[in-house]
C-alpha cells in the first residue's frame, strides 16, 4: 500500500512539475501586473521619490521561478519579514504568466 500511495505522489510531483515547466504567456502576465498595479511600487526611480520596490526589470534576473512564484505569493517569507508587499492570491497558470512576463523584461 505505501509503494502505491508513494508512486501516486511522485507521479502527481511530476505532472505538476511538467504542468510548471509548460510557461505562461508574458503577454498575459503584463497584463496581470497591469491590473495588479504592480508598476506602482515596482518602477524606475525617480529623482526626490521615495523608491518603494525594485524596478520591475529587476526582479526576475537571476531568480528561479519557485524564488518568484514564491516572492509573489508570500513575499514576507520569500523576501522580507517587513516588506510591504501584499501576498497576491494567483492560479498557477497566472504565476506562470507573470513570471514570463517578469522574465521577458529582466535586464540581467
Amino acid at each position: 500500500m505505501k509503494s502505491k500511495v508513494m508512486v501516486f505522489f511522485l507521479a502527481s510531483i511530476g505532472i505538476a512539475a511538467f504542468a510548471w515547466a509548460q510557461g505562461g504567456s508574458a503577454e498575459k502576465g503584463k497584463a496581470l501586473a497591469d491590473s495588479k498595479k504592480c508598476a506602482l511600487c515596482h518602477k524606475a526611480p525617480e529623482p526626490g521619490k521615495p523608491v518603494l520596490g525594485k524596478p520591475i526589470e529587476m526582479l526576475a534576473g537571476g531568480k528561479t521561478d519557485a524564488f518568484l512564484k514564491e516572492a509573489i505569493t508570500n513575499p514576507k517569507k520569500a523576501i522580507d519579514p517587513k516588506v510591504k508587499m501584499p501576498e497576491f492570491k494567483l492560479t498557477d497558470a497566472e504565476l506562470q504568466d507573470v513570471i514570463a512576463y517578469l522574465k521577458s523584461v529582466a535586464k540581467h
